[in-house]
């Protein structure tokens, strides 16, 4: 286990992949601000995704889904200098606090405000979601520098393709963010007619979905990677093209050439944070973005009328640039 420094700047991860990886610029520009060192905790997984990385000098994968109170053990253990807790929960604010952790800074949301020193809207504040974590930031240093880019680099080897690849993320936790597998499937022939090997990545529980894009021609990757791995993948890769979903959020954090498809979410405050990433979405349909797990318009226009000869023309000015 690695040693957790004490009077360090203590980072809370949130638990879904799309969060975690928004925090990778926060953890960036508290390098450039030189905030002390820094301690990611939270969820397994997300934890994982920093853990041995520059990012962060220690990371604590959580032991079940702790309280408050053991929250607050672990800071005060470790003489945390400064929480900076966005996800929007009480816990790890209130813990903080329990804690007497000297800098608690946070959103607003679920009464966490209360319990900061530094505190901002998150839902209410308009505008990419990273500028709102920013201007939270602002509260504490003012003048800061502008939110960076992450440029991830999740620093394992993967065994790439020879030729030139692109990735595909067909899985989405809401049907009404899926680009249909059909519109996938076509891209994928085009990219292999196009001469791009085509690796399609994805969680277990997406099988089913990957394996129908993938077929006999792309490299089925789902399941089969950890999160890094899936970075890498994503990191050297000539194009990515995914849902609005936490893995094209990841590839964004990589610096890839990253497109999101929108259909019941607004690219507006949720578009991926990278230097080369874009969002796309269907104007002129009335009913979106409606913000619901399931679509209950027939033939779920916006997204499905969005044609894989569109998605293809906008995956390669990004591919170009």
């Amino acid at each position: 286990m690695a040693v957790i420094p004490e009077h360090a700047t203590w980072v809370r991860f949130p638990r879904f992949v799309g969060d975690a990886a928004m925090q990778l610029p926060v953890l960036r520009l508290l390098r450039e601000l030189d905030a002390g060192p820094l301690v990611v905790w939270g969820p397994k997984t997300t934890v994982g995704l920093v853990a041995g990385t520059w990012f962060c000098d220690a990371a604590l994968p959580d032991e079940g889904k702790p309280g408050p109170l053991a929250m607050a053990r672990i800071l005060r253990q470790h003489r945390a200098a400064r929480s900076i807790h966005f996800p929007k929960s009480l816990r790890p604010a209130l813990a903080a606090w329990l804690a007497r952790v000297p800098e608690r800074i946070g959103v607003d949301e679920s009464l966490a405000g209360t319990f900061n020193t530094h505190s901002g809207p998150f839902w209410d504040a308009e505008g990419p979601f990273l500028l709102r974590y920013h201007a939270v930031l602002a509260r504490r240093w003012p003048g800061l520098p502008p939110m960076p880019f992450a440029d991830f680099d999740p620093g394992v080897a993967i065994d790439k393709p020879g030729e030139r690849y692109l990735c595909l993320m067909p899985g989405s936790t809401w049907p009404s963010k899926a680009w249909p597998v059909p519109h996938y499937r076509s891209l994928l022939l085009r990219a292999r007619s196009e001469g791009y090997a085509v690796a399609v990545l994805g969680s277990p529980d997406e099988a089913a979905t990957c394996a129908a894009v993938a077929g006999a021609e792309g490299i089925d990757l789902c399941g089969r990677t950890t999160l890094k791995e899936a970075a890498a993948w994503m990191r050297g890769a000539a194009g990515v093209l995914g849902n609005d979903s936490g893995l094209s959020h990841l590839a964004a954090a990589t610096g890839a050439p990253a497109l999101a498809l929108y259909g019941a979410t607004d690219p507006g405050g949720s578009t991926p944070w990278g230097p080369r990433s874009r969002g796309l979405r269907k104007e002129g349909i009335p009913c979106a973005p409606c913000f619901k797990r399931d679509c209950f318009t027939p033939g779920h226009p916006c997204l499905s009328d969005i044609g894989p000869d569109q998605v293809w023309a906008e995956l390669s000015s990004l591919i170009s640039v």
